[in-house]
């Protein structure tokens, strides 16, 4: 049975900060979504999205652009084609197991609870140590 795949991306370390409030600090996008990754960096790996607000032709508009969102993960140095390869991976596997939630925790920074207590930070992938951004696009405005 394959299942949709949910990648989830959180920024903040206390789960308190976690508000979306002035920037995006976590968020879910369909794995059918992901549309690339590349490097950035040598210790950053950048995965392009469908815009989860913007969608072509969605107000009819011809000369609409559509950004793409994305989310920047921090990586050991070079370590991104491996990361890449293990991120593939996860997402077959999720798909294609019948007891998973569907639910894949790319990257969250969360080491303290909205309880005051000291958890882990959770990462899908030993070369990947932080999630360094998400960047959603603003919905374009109609003309």
């Amino acid at each position: 049975m394959n299942q949709e795949v949910l990648l989830y991306f959180r920024t903040v370390a206390d789960e308190d900060n976690d508000d979306n409030n002035g920037a995006q600090t976590s968020c879910c996008f369909p794995a059918s979504k992901l549309r690339g990754m590349s490097p950035t960096s040598d210790t950053a790996l950048t995965l392009y999205f469908d815009s989860m607000k913007n969608t072509e032709g969605a107000d009819d508009q011809a000369d609409e652009i559509t950004i793409a969102d994305t989310v920047v993960l921090n990586v050991t140095a070079n370590t991104h084609e491996a990361v890449m390869k293990a991120l593939v991976r996860h997402i077959n596997g999720k798909k294609s197991n019948p007891k998973s939630d569907g639910i894949l925790v790319v990257a969250d920074d969360v080491t303290t609870t909205s309880a005051g207590a000291t958890v882990a930070a959770t990462y899908f992938d030993t070369n990947v140590t932080t999630c360094g951004a998400v960047a959603v696009a603003a919905v374009h405005a109609g003309s």
